[in-house]
């Protein structure tokens, strides 16, 4: 009886992959790495906003997800030293608003560092109405998720908001697309693929 030994052999990378068990530096991607891979990735545009009056302040925010269903919980995550914590820990709320893919605009007006706090920084024809808990309603949202705050999780140089869902709305119709970020760019919800 004989045997015959075989060695394992890796299949070959595809041209200009990356080769196999290269992660960064130290045995871990480095942040622009990460940046590279997950702009890949197609998240919803909303904005979240907390306080109100001259303590009112809301961001563009791309990292919202549903958390859980049984309690009702979602989440969103900042940077450490975000200007929207402060107004979320001092109410306990915070509103976060869908955004549909003519509000383009919108998304950049709050995206942008240097836009003040306050209702100062709702001016720009931004409509607005108080959500009750705290928080406001940006008008033609294609919906809203209205939270209390359940916790922050310190999570390296981010936080991670968690909310408790109190309500939720549909505002505008299914034909009307929601904006999405991918790519470095905003792009609308295009048509559903068969199947």
């Amino acid at each position: 009886m004989s045997t015959t030994t075989t060695t394992p052999t890796t299949p070959a990378a595809p041209r200009g992959a990356e080769p196999a068990g290269r992660t960064g530096s130290a045995g871990a991607a480095t942040g622009e790495e990460l940046r590279s891979v997950a702009r890949r990735l197609a998240t919803g545009v909303t904005v979240v906003t907390s306080g109100t009056g001259e303590a009112a302040h809301g961001m563009t925010v791309s990292s919202f997800t549903t958390l859980s269903l049984a309690p009702p919980l979602v989440s969103f995550s900042v940077r450490t030293g975000a200007r929207i914590r402060g107004p979320i820990e001092a109410t306990g709320a915070f509103v976060v608003n869908l955004l549909a893919a003519e509000q383009e605009q919108l998304a950049r007006w709050f995206a942008d560092p240097d836009r003040p706090t306050g209702a100062a920084g709702f001016q720009d024809g931004v409509r607005t109405s108080e959500a009750p808990g705290g928080g406001l309603l940006l008008s033609g949202a294609v919906g809203y998720f209205a939270c209390r705050l359940d916790r922050i999780v310190e999570a390296g140089d981010h936080v991670i908001v968690i909310g408790a869902v109190e309500r939720c709305r549909t505002l505008r119709p299914a034909a009307v697309p929601a904006l999405v970020f991918a790519d470095g760019g905003f792009h609308a919800v295009g048509p559903r693929l068969p199947g």
